[in-house]
């Protein structure tokens, strides 16, 4: 007997039926998971569990692992009114998010559907992987069945074959990963900030990287509360003007183990909408461009800063919303993106300079979103520990996220402390 192909299919568990929506999240994810396991079909279906606070289980993981893919059931779940939009369930985003790391590179896939009413592109999938998900409607389930059954029929040819005809079910791949991400924010008391981004990537297609990427990786860098300076006032910047004007850097540390040392090649590609892209390239001490082969690992750093990036009182900013609703004008804010795919290990650290005043009036928190929308759906804000460091705790305070197989983004928000404050406390020092 033919062993079944196993499928894990991601879903809301809520049980509420809205008037409006007739059936539940649940009783929608269970018509799909029936019609899977039936003939014509007849996969072995894997699902999760009712989603806890925390990150996703080792279960579900091992699962996602060992399934031949994923099918997304993306139903309406939270309503923005602000928006007039809705979105999915942040839980379903993120363990398809994981199965993007999973699939790298084989034949296995993502797949699924989405509720009309869904806009697609607020969908993490659509963006990383370029994937044609299906709609469907609650009262058209019986109705439009068949094309159901004709878009999930593709599926165990596409495993096997891995068939450039179903192009449309692949992941774009890039022909590097990135294993290791340590962004660093410096928090000044006057407002400026540094950011230094640690890399180190693994090259899995040579061919594509030398001739298409031209043996570049492109990088982008923003603020949340000011429009970039200008590429060519940036790279004009030595590092030593780093605390009077903005700036732009990047060195080249190693190819392998080979101790390269010298400075990145950074090219402008655009400025748009307050954004810089640019990519790196990889030179020797001579000057010539690196050419890379299959497993190679590149390891480099590049360093933005701004002066006076951040309100250093919240009587610069906007007031708080009401609990329960974050007003992004009401923050200071950090943000990591994993715009290169899945990252396999991922540090975020803020360093905030020790003053006279007390920091914060509002301490840092922290948001996860697997959508890389331009109004993604942020999970419940979580406060963020204070890190002791021994080697600049005098100077800084530490604030820390470490993510393993992170895909998606992460933002970083806080409430600097009021400038009506007096009292004694810590000298401030900027070196």
């Amino acid at each position: 007997m033919a062993r079944k192909l196993k499928l894990f299919v991601a879903h809301s568990f809520e049980e509420d039926t809205q008037a409006e929506k007739g059936m539940s999240d649940i009783e929608v994810a269970n018509w799909f998971i029936r019609l899977m396991k039936k003939r014509p079909l007849s996969f072995e279906v894997l699902t999760g569990s009712k989603p806890a606070p925390g990150p996703i289980s080792d279960k579900i993981l091992a699962d996602i692992a060992d399934s031949s893919g994923v099918i997304g059931i993306f139903t309406k779940r939270l309503y923005d009114e602000s928006l007039k939009k809705w979105f999915p369930s942040q839980f379903v985003l993120c363990e398809c998010a994981c199965a993007i790391g999973f699939y790298y590179n084989t034949n296995k896939l993502i797949a699924g559907f989405y509720e009309e009413g869904i806009d697609p592109q607020d969908l993490a999938l659509i963006t990383i992987g370029g994937l044609e998900l299906v709609p469907f409607r609650r009262d058209k389930l019986e109705e439009d069945k068949s094309k159901f059954i004709d878009y999930l029929k593709q599926i165990p040819e596409f495993i096997t074959s891995g068939s450039p005809r179903i192009s449309q079910l692949m992941l774009l791949q890039l022909p590097y990963s990135q294993q290791r991400l340590y962004k660093i924010y410096t928090i000044y008391r006057n407002g400026n900030v540094t950011v230094q981004n640690i890399n180190k990537m693994v090259i899995h297609d040579s061919e594509r990287f030398n001739i298409e990427f031209g043996g570049q990786i492109e990088h982008e860098i923003w603020h949340s509360r000011i429009t970039m300076p200008p590429f060519s006032e940036m790279i004009a910047s030595s590092i030593e003007e780093r605390r009077e004007k903005p700036f732009l850097q990047g060195l080249f540390r190693y190819r392998n183990q080979k101790k390269m040392e010298t400075p990145l090649r950074i090219e402008l590609k655009e400025e748009k909408e307050g954004k810089i892209y640019f990519d790196a390239g990889f030179v020797d001490k001579d000057g010539n461009p690196q050419e890379f082969k299959n497993g190679d690992t590149i390891q480099y750093q590049y360093a933005w800063g701004i002066p006076k990036a951040y309100a250093t009182n919240e009587e610069a900013l906007e007031p708080p919303g009401p609990r329960g609703d974050i007003n992004e004008s009401a923050y200071n804010q950090a943000e990591v993106i994993g715009s290169h795919g899945l990252i396999r290990n991922l540090v975020l650290e803020l360093r905030f300079e020790r003053g006279k005043k007390p920091m914060f009036s509002k301490s840092p928190f922290a948001q996860h979103t697997a959508s890389f929308s331009d109004l993604p759906p942020w999970s419940a804000p979580k406060d963020m520990t204070l890190i002791e460091e021994e080697d600049h705790a005098m100077w800084f305070e530490t604030y820390r996220i470490t993510e393993q197989n992170f895909q998606g983004r992460i933002r970083v928000l806080w409430r600097p402390s009021s400038q009506k404050w007096h009292g004694l406390g810590m000298a401030s020092n900027n070196g």
